[in-house]
């Protein structure tokens, strides 16, 4: 997976592992399974139906919609190109074909169905394992967009090469883990080799000798780490070692033994050279450097208010106070801060919680002021589309939003007259910059033209916008409507100015670094910006007048996304130092001396060797063939046919060549691919065996086919575990439809369950029938489900001779019921490592018996579940859950209070006696009549520890549970990153009760009636109540749970009892 963050492309997470993809395994199985549909969860919105294309190439088939034929092209050049360059680094040719769907913005690829998990901002790729299919969203980048094509087509050919299928991985007949850094690290460093970001983030680590060592390699430290450690395999044995290095780790079935069969070096040893390498490397950069607190005053803090994000600073117009987003809460969030001392004034904007505020822009977050002071303009996803909204700075549920019919809006700018506001929007595979009028509701686009352009920034009078581009150097800046895109693309960045008088661009600067984040000055003729031209981001002055550039700033890492103060006194930035992000302030910029800058080490190393794109290709130009470039046939075309026999020592057979060739009838005349229309066709995803626990019938396992088409709109699942006899067996057919808004699923199951009482008895029970869902989300945060489901259940009782040892029937019953079930349900929470930790969710259900079955059970049920998470770290947190339940009619569902989900063991007392069970002796009643529809129609409660299975049953329940979540050694003064991901505690209090009639709650002798025990004590009535302390532990396929739990009764509180249990947080 390919995640990007602002200004350098890095990120702190991954899903492209193989184990996340073994418990995605689980959680895409269980999706289709429809027993009572999804209780809580955030939805992926499809706000639009997409008209799907395809054009075939050599090797990919590439999959787009609308107006994406330039895009689906672009595609084609660079896989192309990029495929032999990774082929040959890995000494490996694919052996199928790689599917690459492309998406115009990342508001479309959020919708997309080929990855269940919903893709946040700041994921810029992924490829997935099922069908090793590759999904990139367009953001407006030509080169970003180059970029992760190739990132995401190195982890296709490692899918490729080491997995082969999802099969063999979740099979178990591919042992091998390729460690992330291995994998992320290769994908950067290979699309893009080396950069004056990521030399910034390794120096960071050298110069403050906090280098981790290679196995520390995770979160964002896993793309540029990673990245620097192949940089220096790379330098050290030459780029060939990448190929032996994989194909080593492919034979031994291990990442540690492949390196060190490769290199000659275990990890410990390959981390001691690696750090020698990168204090040669960086070292010598310190020399005449500062830090960035010696020339600026620190604001904000990233280690002391323990976040990594501190990011794109907004300075007000009169200087007092500013805009910042920072990610203290594990999402992104907008406060106001003191421009003097960094204290926080107030919260703005609370992100990723909201249909308005769905997301912020990492990206290009561009935080603006009104000219008066009193209100932001910000960029955010709302919804189907991404949105302008005006806030007030003191009152900030006071705002105004803007949309237009754009794929995507960032950067905004707001114009010293206050009237119109500048931004940056993508559309028609094109990133422009644009002006709205906010008085005349206009909407002009400036640029219009296929470079990326950004960060706009207005002059003191209001008659230019700076701003950045990737456009070429041509007189009159504007491209060649006949040349194909990849042709004409210019990847490095410059400064320029756009006169809105006469409607023309002017370059202000040309080098060959990268020039970014333009400030114009208001009291003088001066522009502000960055540049790397040193190889570091340092601040630059560049005088219009005079054309006069001068260096202020040496810095050892580097600064970004620069603010001025209205009289210029005021300068703030975002700062990258001791591994982290935070805001500085700069006095008096205009005053500044000039200082002399010298290159880095890298910047030294690249005039000799250019490490842009080094490579083993014998062309630079792969892809197709117009008729505006030289000609070639690829009709029967095979990439690097010379490296075939480098597949000979890994044990693999050799792909079909024919697979590799395009058909003359996918090309043109003129050598331009020829568009496919989409055609749904089921291929299958895997088949695999998996067991699990039920806390009632015990071990459980069944094989499952999973089925889908590329795009994942259709999934089909098929699970069977055949005993005997069909009606001895458990097998289920679902199918999902996801294409459109409303999704749609429907289900076939059977279930055939059995046990063994006491006495020797053997009881048989078959639950079986039909079910169907339609859930329409309204946005990411609400939805509404609608169901109907006919469900029959069987239960016979077979005795067993004494004499003949055989069993014979001897009684039976059945029932059947149709019911309607429909559910409203909100969930804006955000996830820590073992579930939810702040936000709240909330599900109303409600289900109706009409009585048509042949049962003619009649009952209505009616439950409401509220739970609210307070976070306090991203360790910490507080939880608190809320049930009610009631049912009426003539007969009434159970609601069943006691024990815990998926309890696999443990032992206690209730109220003072020792339980020889998880289960009371009389379940629900001294008859046992209701035994069918108590297993299978009620509706169990949980948690409720301290107590057993049916504790306590009725037509009425209340819950409500209490937890402290942190981390398990905290307590202990060992805060250390791995057992706070592995190991968590948490104190809990449960209260519950459930009830038939009040009339419980009076006298004792209704609940001994009730049920069937006349030794519960005085005092007892349907409440419940139990606490405790909890340990969860990640072992990797499933969370681990041991609950110590005290239950409350009229004595005081029993000894403590032990629960073992398997599942995430509540």
């Amino acid at each position: 997976m390919y995640k990007y963050c602002p200004n350098f492309r890095t990120c702190r997470v991954n899903y492209n592992t193989v184990i996340m993809f073994r418990l995605i395994i689980v959680i895409m199985i269980l999706a289709c399974q429809l027993a009572v549909g999804q209780s809580f969860g955030q939805n992926k919105v499809q706000y639009r139906n997409f008209n799907w294309s395809f054009i075939t190439t050599p090797h990919f088939d590439i999959y787009y919609y609308g107006n994406g034929f330039d895009l689906a092209q672009y595609t084609a050049e660079k896989g192309e190109e990029a495929y032999e360059q990774i082929s040959k680094h890995l000494r490996w040719t694919l052996r199928k074909r790689v599917p690459i769907i492309i998406y115009h913005s990342h508001n479309d690829f959020q919708q997309t169905n080929v990855i269940l998990p919903y893709m946040q901002e700041g994921i810029g790729g992924v490829t997935e394992l099922f069908k090793n299919r590759v999904v990139i969203p367009f953001e407006g980048d030509y080169y970003q967009f180059r970029h992760v094509i190739h990132h995401e087509l190195v982890h296709a050919v490692i899918n490729d090469m080491i997995y082969g299928s999802a099969q063999n991985v979740y099979s178990g007949r591919v042992k091998l883990r390729v460690p992330l850094w291995a994998n992320e690290g290769l994908a950067e460093y290979l699309s893009m080799n080396w950069d004056t970001q990521a030399d910034m983030i390794l120096r960071d680590l050298a110069v403050h000798e906090e280098m981790p060592t290679i196995e520390q390699l995770e979160s964002f430290l896993a793309y540029k780490g990673g990245q620097s450690v192949w940089r220096f395999i790379a330098e050290k044995y030459g780029r060939e070692k990448i190929g032996e290095v994989f194909t080593a780790m492919k034979l031994t079935q291990s990442a540690e033994k492949g390196f060190e069969k490769a290199t000659g070096m275990d990890s410990e040893r390959l981390t001691k050279q690696w750090h020698k390498y990168l204090k040669k490397e960086y070292w010598p950069d310190i020399n005449g450097r500062e830090e960035i607190e010696d020339i600026a005053v620190r604001l904000t803090d990233h280690k002391e208010k323990n976040n990594y994000y501190n990011i794109s600073p907004a300075i007000s117009p009169d200087g007092s106070k500013i805009a910042v987003l920072e990610d203290k809460s594990g999402f992104a969030n907008i406060f106001l801060i003191d421009a003097a001392d960094g204290k926080n004034i107030r919260r703005l904007v609370k992100g990723n919680r909201s249909m308005d505020f769905e997301e912020l822009k990492w990206l290009q977050p561009g935080i603006s002021w009104s000219p008066d002071s009193r209100k932001i303009v910000i960029a955010a996803k709302a919804g189907s589309q991404d949105a302008l909204y005006l806030i007030d700075a003191k009152k900030p549920r006071n705002k105004k939003k803007l949309t237009f019919d754009l794929d995507g809006i960032f950067s905004a700018a707001w114009s010293p007259n206050g009237q119109q506001i500048a931004f940056v929007g993508n559309k028609a595979n094109a990133s422009d910059i644009y002006l709205y009028d906010l008085e005349n509701k206009t909407l002009i686009n400036l640029t219009n033209d296929i470079y990326s352009d950004s960060e706009p920034v207005w002059s003191s009078d209001g008659t230019n916008i700076a701003y950045v581009s990737s456009r070429n150097k041509s007189e009159n800046n504007l491209a060649d409507p006949d040349l194909p895109v990849f042709e004409i693309m210019h990847f490095q960045t410059d400064i320029f100015i756009f006169d809105i008088s006469n409607n023309s661009s002017q370059r202000i600067t040309d080098t060959d670094a990268n020039e970014n984040y333009p400030v114009l000055a208001k009291t003088d003729n001066v522009l502000f910006y960055t540049s790397d031209e040193s190889g570091i981001s340092n601040l630059y002055r560049h005088g219009m007048d005079d054309d006069k550039v001068e260096p202020l700033t040496n810095i050892l890492t580097g600064l970004f996304q620069i603010s001025l103060s209205d009289d210029d006194e005021v300068m703030v930035f975002a700062g990258y130092s001791d591994n982290g992000w935070d805001i500085f302030r700069l006095a008096n910029p205009m005053d500044m001396n000039v200082i002399e800058i010298n290159s880095t080490q890298f910047i030294n190393n690249r005039k000799s060797v250019d490490e842009f794109l080094v490579d083993f290709r014998r062309n630079k130009s792969t892809g197709i063939n117009t008729n505006r470039t030289s000609g070639r046939d690829y009709s029967n075309y095979i990439f690097a046919p010379e490296y075939k026999n480098y597949n000979q020592n890994t044990n693999v057979s050799e792909p079909d060549s024919g697979m590799f060739v395009v058909a003359d009838s996918l090309i043109s005349a003129d050598g331009d691919y020829i568009p496919q229309p989409y055609k749904t066709r089921l291929t299958m995803d895997m088949v695999f065996g998996y067991a699990s626990y039920s806390s009632f019938f015990g071990p459980q396992g069944m094989t499952q086919f999973a089925f889908s088409d590329v795009l994942g709109d259709h999934q089909i699942s098929l699970g069977t575990e055949l005993v005997i006899s069909l009606d001895k067996s458990d097998y289920y057919f679902t199918y999902a439809y996801l294409k459109n808004r409303a999704d749609y699923f429907f289900a076939l199951f059977h279930q055939a369950d059995g046990y063994n009482d006491y006495y020797g008895n053997l009881y048989r029970l078959r639950y079986y029938g039909t079910q169907g869902l339609i859930s329409y989300p309204f946005n990411r945060f609400n939805r509404f489900d609608a169901g109907l489901s006919y469900n029959k259940i069987d239960y016979r009782l077979f005795q067993q001779d004494v004499i003949t040892r055989q069993y014979f029937e001897t009684a039976g019953d059945a029932a059947d019921v149709m019911m309607l079930t429909s559910s409203y349900i909100f969930d804006n929470t955000v996830y820590g490592y073992t579930g939810p930790i702040d936000g709240v969710r909330h599900n109303t259900t409600l289900r109706i018996s009409p009585g048509m079955g042949a049962s003619e059970l009649k009952y209505q049920t009616i439950k409401f579940d509220i739970r609210k998470y307070y976070m306090f770290s991203r360790f910490t947190s507080l939880a608190g859950r809320i049930t009610f339940g009631k049912s009426f009619g003539p007969d009434p569902q159970k609601f069943i209070l006691g024990g815990l989900q998926n309890w696999i063991g443990g032992r206690g007392e209730t109220f003072g006696r020792k339980d020889n069970s998880q289960f009371r002796s009389q379940p629900i009643d001294t008859s046992n009549t209701s035994m069918l529809t108590d297993i299978y129609l009620s509706d169990f409660v949980f948690p409720m520890r301290g107590y057993r299975f049916f504790e306590r049953t009725g037509s009425n329940v209340a819950l409500m549970n209490l937890e402290f979540r942190f981390p398990l050694l905290f307590a202990f003064g060992i805060p250390n990153k791995f057992v706070f991901s592995n190991f968590g505690s948490y104190l809990f209090l449960d209260v519950g009760a459930a009830w038939d009639h009040l009339d419980e709650f009076k006298e004792v002798g209704n609940m001994r009636q009730k049920y069937g025990d006349y030794t519960l004590p005085d005092g007892i009535n349907p409440v419940i109540a139990g606490f405790g302390v909890g340990v969860k532990i990640n072992l990797v396929y499933f969370l681990l749970r041991i609950d110590t739990a005290w239950d409350v009764n009229p004595a005081g509180y029993s000894k403590p009892q032990y629960y073992f249990s398997i599942g995430t947080d509540w």
